[in-house]
């Protein structure tokens, strides 16, 4: 999973290079193959309709899978990874937990507004921000990043004065703080771990052919003045090796969350070459469902049973033995 070079990087190492400059960087903190297996989890082409199952959801040009904790075995031992837990011990000075996590595919294009991360949320609008210590952790998955990461230096430690604002423009970080920007061309592997209240994005970018892999998450700081901080954490049982106390409490099992999961998405937040995709999808659906529909209209349900009988001797014939 992860790389030789970031394993012998002390975690004192690493706090104390958030804790001063508001990041840490590693160019190389996942194995290539360890991306390939991960990404392998997710089918960022299936669009769920009336389908019970977890999946990926579509807002503009992003695709989300927000519940990976329940999907992908891969992408639990990652965010639960002891480097990951040390990490949050050593920087953390109260209980800490996980508020969300989630993959994102970005197409085509986007233009990523300069914002904090140090969000609170009535139901899904945002309103207001919070004083809480939080991290959040970016690890890049893809092979060429044209969308870099940008991060404004040193502004963990005045955000707090733009705490009114929801996002910063353009140009106002062009007039102010031009020369403060730093920028981290990611590539596959690489992680950015930043202070939730430093101003950061993503540089935008428009090319069709550009595609932008990331896993991220978010660790807060979480007391009692904030109940309900965070979104819901769905966890496929299956994958817990160890469920232990500090395991439980980073998870939040038996912890009120108020947030739902982001994105907030519908039909309506499909992209029109998505809808198009989707109408693919459903029109030979809907032709095999008007199939059974009429064949259960037309057939008495005996005769239907029967059939069904059939069919199932028919394949029970076929199989191996």
């Amino acid at each position: 999973m992860f790389t030789a070079y970031l394993n012998t990087l002390s975690v004192l190492e690493i706090v104390d290079s958030v804790q001063k400059d508001g990041f840490f960087y590693c160019e190389t903190a996942l194995t290539s193959s360890y991306v390939d297996r991960v990404l392998a989890d997710i089918n960022f082409e299936s669009i769920l309709v009336n389908h019970n199952d977890v999946g990926v959801a579509i807002s503009g040009t992003q695709r989300f899978l927000t519940h990976c904790l329940a999907k992908s075995k891969l992408s639990y031992d990652l965010i639960t990874s002891r480097k990951v837990l040390d990490i949050c011990n050593a920087y953390f000075t109260d209980r800490y937990q996980l508020t969300n996590h989630r993959f994102c595919q970005t197409r085509r294009q986007f233009h990523m507004p300069w914002h904090t991360d140090n969000n609170l949320q009535n139901a899904s609008q945002l309103c207001g921000k919070h004083s809480m210590p939080g991290l959040l952790f970016l690890f890049y998955l893809s092979e060429q990043n044209r969308s870099p990461f940008q991060l404004i230096k040193n502004s963990h430690r005045w955000s707090h004065y733009y705490a009114q604002e929801i996002y910063l423009s353009d140009r106002w970080v062009e007039t102010h703080h031009r020369q403060d920007v730093l920028t981290f061309n990611m590539q596959k592997g690489s992680l950015m771990i930043c202070d939730i209240h430093a101003i950061h994005r993503a540089a935008p970018f428009c090319d069709r052919e550009h595609t932008r892999n990331i896993l991220l998450f978010q660790v807060d700081q979480v007391g009692d003045r904030y109940i309900g901080h965070g979104e819901q954490n769905l966890v496929n049982t299956a994958f817990i090796d160890n469920l232990s106390p500090e395991l439980s409490s980073y998870l939040g099992f038996g912890t009120r969350r108020d947030y739902p999961a982001f994105p907030n998405s519908s039909v309506a937040t499909l992209d029109i070459p998505d809808l198009l995709q989707l109408q693919q999808q459903l029109l030979p659906l809907m032709l095999k469902a008007i199939a059974k529909s009429l064949l259960k209209t037309l057939l008495p349900g005996e005769h239907l049973v029967g059939l069904k009988r059939l069919l199932w001797n028919l394949k029970s014939s076929t199989r191996p033995q």
